[in-house]
């Protein structure tokens, strides 16, 4: 019997259940099966129901896509999009949120920023212009207003300092963070001229989890280290927490979601190599509070963050609280340096297996696509219009 004619047999509830098990990378095979299933593919509660089942992954972006299911130990790769390789020199800066990238590309040799949010699943890019211009050293997160999980927002964060190059162009600057909406598709200012008495951590990527934005940030006038908040319903910043460990200069500490409502953080000491995971209570809490979740002693565990250029490891805890870590490794060999790409998994028990070595780089090819990693939900959330 035809799968149209089974549609008209199965109620809808019991399709949706069926479609709730199939791994993403099939399920869009069905939206051309009836005009039923192609409606419950792109009915937002459909969409969102499923994506807070996906399995978490890994993304590498350079001159291809690679996506990895290490629980699975599956790999996909396809080609960067074409909308890419024609505008941009290197994809600079990456921030996730329920399967969307926000992407910061930079244009070399002229260093002039762009930022698009692109859907690698769903293949689309939409391109966000600037209220007045974009700089290499911006932070960016991306979420949601409460209201309506589809109701996306950009956060942008210029603490008014610009390379050289950029102010020969721009001129000086004075610290602003801006809030970009789509349902006007436009920037709106919600701090001018503002004095920031903390700086992101340069590494951290930032979080998202349940529509709000998470960093790494450290005050300007003292050392400790706190986790940074960004409420995009109330449009307002937070200190969620400080940091539960001494770090130093060059230890690794890495911030991640775990179970999708809390936040993570690893610790590995540069001197030992010791791994420490850390884990929130409930974010919405008045008080946010850590407690230490892993802490993984073997002496032979891989250095997860090798060079201070790299960016910082990415990694989340699996359901059998492995820890999947992505790292970039500086190697080096009788013509030049390279940095290559790792997937570590590394037991509770202090057992690391490298998974896979997702390829090479050269470090001194300035026409390179940056080589970066983040984790992933490959959704079916459309890209905002």
């Amino acid at each position: 019997m035809a799968s149209s004619e089974t549609s008209l047999l199965l109620p809808i509830d019991i399709i949706e259940e069926i479609f709730c098990k199939i791994p993403i990378e099939y399920l869009t095979q069905f939206k051309l099966t009836c005009k039923q299933w192609h409606a419950l593919l792109k009915d937002k509660r459909f969409i969102y129901k499923y994506l807070d089942l996906v399995q978490e992954r890994f993304i590498r972006i350079d001159h291809t896509v690679q996506i990895f299911n290490p629980v699975q130990g599956a790999r996909s790769s396809s080609p960067l999009p074409e909308e890419f390789v024609h505008n941009i020199s290197e994809i600079s800066t990456t921030v996730h949120c329920d399967g969307l990238l926000l992407c910061r590309c930079n244009k070399t040799p002229t260093r002039r920023c762009k930022l698009a949010v692109w859907n690698p699943f769903l293949k689309r890019i939409k391109w966000i212009k600037p209220m007045s211009f974009y700089s290499v050293n911006d932070f960016y997160g991306i979420g949601y207003d409460n209201a309506s999980r589809d109701e996306y927002k950009i956060l942008r964060i210029f603490d008014g300092e610009l390379e050289d190059d950029e102010r020969a162009v721009i001129g000086p600057c004075e610290p602003v963070i801006q809030l970009y909406d789509f349902k006007t598709n436009a920037w709106r200012i919600i701090v001018d001229e503002a004095t920031l008495d903390w700086s992101i951590d340069a590494p951290c990527k930032g979080v998202s989890i349940k529509g709000n934005m998470y960093w790494v940030a450290h005050w300007n006038e003292k050392p400790e280290l706190f986790i940074l908040g960004f409420d995009f319903t109330t449009e307002t910043f937070k200190l969620v927490c400080n940091v539960p460990f001494q770090c130093s200069v060059l230890d690794t500490a890495s911030l991640s979601s775990f179970r999708g409502d809390r936040l993570s953080l690893l610790h590995q000491r540069e001197d030992t190599t010791k791994i420490k995971v850390w884990v929130t209570g409930t974010l919405n809490d008045d008080v946010v509070s850590w407690t230490k979740y892993l802490n993984v002693t073997n002496p032979d565990l891989p250095t997860l963050h090798t060079d201070h250029d790299l960016a910082h490891p990415s990694y989340f805890v699996d359901k059998n609280d492995s820890i999947m870590a992505w790292c970039e490794e500086v190697m080096e060999d009788a013509a030049d340096d390279y940095v290559c790409v790792s997937l570590y998994e590394i037991s509770r028990d202090g057992i690391a297996k490298k998974l896979v070595e997702t390829g090479r780089c050269n470090l001194g090819n300035n026409d390179r696509l940056f080589v970066c990693g983040h984790v992933y939900l490959p959704s079916l959330v459309p890209v905002p219009e």
